[in-house]
Formats: structure tokens, C-alpha cells, sequence
């Protein structure tokens, strides 16, 4: 069992306050909310990592795994072997372990001398699990674990998941992955903890219908406030004296005992709303044309070969498709961070595009978000207060350092950047990884509405079908194909 009691927690701006649940028989919880409302440091807090300003975490006979949202392995393994045999007492009688959790997680063909280097982001996220379910934990505390897996990896991960026997908390913005796999939803809003039972989408049905409950019980209560107002304004009309106080007294009682007492406010979603995504061009302008493309990080071996690609207007292209393909590897081709060994990339003339790189960072900006949005677009400093403020970035958020966001935050300062300019293509290498949900769907709406052409290497299904597309491709056999 897992117990929390009264967690309370704050760092520039408070996260939570008197939270409590109570989890055990191997409940499957996703937990959602904006980005920064407290989601990954009440897992730190569950974990033992951080501890809370207030309350207390309980556990029976209980032991807990935390996967963060990001990590490493360490560097002095060169091979595949040597990580894995660090990870046991005894090779000869414990390996076993560690081969059936990476069978268990399908991990792909075992060889011992691969180089550590050559590893998909999914294999090492999987090596890095398997290090902490050799502990045997009842509770799995998981961090954005999609993000290192293609759409496979995540369909393996999902029965993973569901065939888990313990308590598992996760934090995911991927909203196919959690129907599939939970049966609680917790939500971090308003600095509250809300529980709702089922999946993803029973949590939006039963979300709204509480704001619904909430806005008539508003109604009620401002309607009770107006009638004790009314009653106090037509005694005080009536003369002085003890009984007028009397009176009033008794309508002031009531009115501390019915509405101040319990007093709720209409509820206010906090979300990116109304945001588009400039750009336009003709339905037959030439956006770009690939003839011939080759390229290998080895000499002897390539990893892609003769792709051939045009696109043309406005079209939106999804690429999608198993880790280690080649996908971000022909994205870094087609922005000029890679050379071809083969062929040719043409831009049409003069294309206007843009680039959002999965591994992209703003680690080391040492500039507040005003001063970076401001050198990034030229927005006029006063108007760029209002533009931040629709981006989810208060005043306080705008002058933290850039290099404090969290990667959701980060995300969502990009896609704040790519709204104040004009762009005839998008090319989106796995965009929406670090992203809230709520932020989520108000990119997908831009990004149906934007009318330049796109070029998207998304793993998360659904964001990719939102969005429409006009042709969906895969490499496959080192060549480009429409699925």
C-alpha cells in the first residue's frame, strides 16, 4: 500500500497543497496536468528524492522503482556486455535475470560486443528499466517513458505495463498509451489533487461533467449570496436600534454559514487557446525534391539509400516507423546539419522553413524567457508580456531563466517562437515529447489550420492522426515508402 497524507509542496510558486490518496492492489495511475504543476516532483517526493515542505509518504511492505524523464547510462561501458554483466553479482548464475526482463521488454536481438553507441533511445531506456526491476519493485514510478520509443516499443511497453502486478504511477502525455493502460487518472489543477476512475478518456467525460456540476453549484451560491445582500440592504432600510442589529446579525451568520464558508470560484481551465501558426503557399509551389539521397555514418555501411521524395503546397507528411531507421537522420540532412554521401536535397525557391529538433536543447541559455522570446522574434518588449501570457508564461515564468524550464516548458517556448513568424514549411522531428496534453491539442489544432506544408517524425498516434496528414511514409529496407 501507498499512502500520502497532506503533501504539500512549493518551489518559486506553490505546486500542490494538503494532497492525499491511498494506492495499493496493483492500481495502474496516469498522472496528468500542465507542464510545471508538480507532476515529476511528487514522484521525487514518492520516491524519496525530494522531501515535501508538509505531509508524509507511507509505504507497507512496499519497494519503489523510479524511472526518470531523463537519465544516462554510464560511460565506461563500451559494449552491451559489460553493461549487463554490471548489473549482477555473478554472471554465470544471475545473467539469466537480466536476459529474461529484456526478452519481457523486447529488447531485439542481444549481442554482447554491440557498442553502446549504436543503441536506439528505446534500448537504452529499456537497459536502464532492466537495471531497476532486477531490484524486484512493487511500485513503478514512470516519467514520460514513451518518450524513447517508436510505436512498437510502445505497444510492447503498454502489455508491459498491464501485465506489471504492483502499483504503477505514470506520467504521460501520450493519451492512446494511457487508455490503454490505466484505470485511475490523478490530476494535479488549481494545486489540488483530482482522482477520477477509468482511462484517459473517461477522465475528460467525467472532467467535464464536474465543471458542469461546479458552474451550478456557482450559480446557486452567487444566487444565495444576492439574496442575503438584498435582505441586508431592505433591514437596514427599517431604522436603527437593537432589533435592526439583531436582524442583521442573523443575515450576516447566514451568510458566513452558506456561501463564505464553503465559497468556490467558476472554474477557469488554464490552457493555450487561439493560437495559429502563419504561413502560406500555393498549391503548386515546389517545396522540396529528394533525387537519389544516400547517406551512412559508415563508409561500408549505409543507412539510407536512393530515397526519392517532392512535395508540393500545403501537403503534410507523417513519417513514422520503427528506432534506428533513419528518420532524424534524414531530417538533419534536410536542415544542412548532415551531408549526403548521394544524391541531392532541392528547396524550392526561396522556402521559408523551420526546424524542431527532438534532441534540440536550451540547457545552457543563460537569458530570462522574455529576453530569449524577445531575441528570437523582435516582438515589440511590451507586446511580448501579453503574447507570453498566452503561452501559459506569467510574469514570474517570463523572467526565469530559460535553462530552469522544464522540457515541457521549453516545448512550449518553441512553438510560442514558431507562432510570431511566417513559414512556409514545418519540419517537426518528434515535437510534442515533452508537451502537456491541454498544450497538445491546441498545437494540433494549429497545426491542422496552418496552411504551409509539414514534415512530422512523430511516434504518439494520435497526435499525428489529429493532425491529419496527407500522405503517411515509413523507411523501410533504407528507402522511403507511403504506408
Amino acid at each position: 500500500m501507498l499512502k500520502a497524507e497532506h503533501l504539500t509542496m512549493e518551489y518559486a510558486r506553490p505546486l500542490f497543497e494538503d494532497m492525499n490518496f491511498i494506492l495499493g492492489n496493483g492500481e495502474k495511475v496516469g498522472l496528468v496536468g500542465l507542464n510545471g504543476c508538480g507532476k515529476t516532483t511528487l514522484l521525487k517526493i514518492i520516491s524519496g528524492k525530494e522531501e515535501p515542505m508538509e505531509g508524509e509518504i507511507h509505504l507497507v511492505n512496499e519497494k519503489i522503482a523510479y524511472l526518470p524523464q531523463t537519465f544516462s547510462l554510464k560511460n565506461e561501458f563500451e559494449y552491451l556486455g559489460m553493461y549487463m554483466e554490471s548489473l549482477v553479482d555473478d554472471i554465470y548464475s544471475d545473467m539469466w535475470r537480466v536476459e529474461k526482463i529484456l526478452n519481457q521488454l523486447e529488447f531485439g536481438e542481444i549481442d554482447e560486443y554491440q557498442h553502446m553507441s549504436t543503441l536506439s533511445p528505446g534500448q537504452i531506456m529499456k537497459l536502464y528499466l532492466t537495471k531497476l526491476l532486477l531490484d524486484q519493485p512493487t511500485i513503478l514510478l514512470l516519467d514520460e517513458p514513451t518518450n524513447h520509443l517508436d510505436i512498437h516499443g510502445i505497444t510492447v511497453f503498454e502489455k508491459f505495463v498491464k501485465l506489471f502486478s504492483g502499483i504503477c504511477i505514470i506520467i504521460s502525455h501520450d493519451r492512446m498509451f494511457l487508455n490503454n493502460t490505466i484505470d485511475t487518472v490523478f490530476e494535479i489543477d488549481e494545486q489540488k489533487l483530482n482522482i477520477y476512475k477509468g482511462n484517459y478518456e473517461d477522465f475528460i467525460n467525467q472532467k467535464q461533467e464536474r465543471i458542469k456540476d461546479r458552474a451550478k453549484e456557482f450559480h446557486l451560491q452567487e444566487q444565495r449570496r444576492k439574496k442575503f445582500e438584498e435582505m441586508e440592504k431592505k433591514i437596514k432600510k427599517q431604522g436603527g436600534g437593537k432589533k435592526q442589529s439583531r436582524a442583521l446579525g442573523a443575515v450576516r451568520k447566514r451568510m458566513e454559514r452558506e456561501v463564505l464558508s464553503n465559497e468556490i470560484n467558476l472554474y477557469e481551465e488554464t490552457r493555450i487557446s487561439d493560437i495559429s501558426i502563419s504561413g502560406q503557399v500555393h498549391g503548386r509551389k515546389k517545396i522540396l525534391e529528394i533525387e537519389e539521397l544516400s547517406f551512412g555514418y559508415d563508409k561500408n555501411m549505409e543507412l539510407l539509400k536512393n530515397l526519392e521524395l517532392s512535395i508540393y503546397g500545403s501537403e503534410k507528411i507523417w513519417i513514422k516507423g520503427p528506432n534506428g531507421t533513419g528518420k532524424s537522420t534524414l531530417i538533419k540532412l534536410l536542415v544542412g546539419e548532415l551531408a549526403p554521401t548521394n544524391g541531392e536535397i532541392k528547396w524550392g525557391t526561396n522556402i521559408n522553413w523551420t526546424y524542431f529538433a527532438q534532441d534540440k536543447t536550451t540547457e545552457d541559455i543563460e537569458e530570462t524567457v522574455q529576453e530569449y522570446f524577445f531575441r528570437m522574434t523582435n516582438v515589440e518588449w511590451a507586446k511580448s508580456y501579453k503574447v507570453l501570457e498566452r503561452f501559459l508564461f506569467d510574469k514570474d515564468l517570463q523572467n526565469h531563466m530559460v535553462k530552469k524550464l522544464s522540457p515541457g516548458q521549453k516545448a512550449r517556448l518553441t512553438f510560442a517562437i514558431f507562432a510570431q513568424n511566417n513559414y512556409e514549411c514545418l519540419i517537426l522531428d518528434e515535437p510534442t515529447n515533452h508537451l502537456d496534453i491541454q498544450t497538445k491539442e491546441a498545437i494540433e489544432q494549429a497545426l491542422r489550420e496552418y496552411q504551409g506544408a509539414i514534415i512530422l517524425v512523430s511516434h504518439d498516434r494520435y497526435f499525428a492522426n489529429q493532425i491529419k496528414p496527407d500522405r503517411t511514409m515509413t523507411i523501410e529496407d533504407k528507402k522511403l515508402k507511403s504506408v
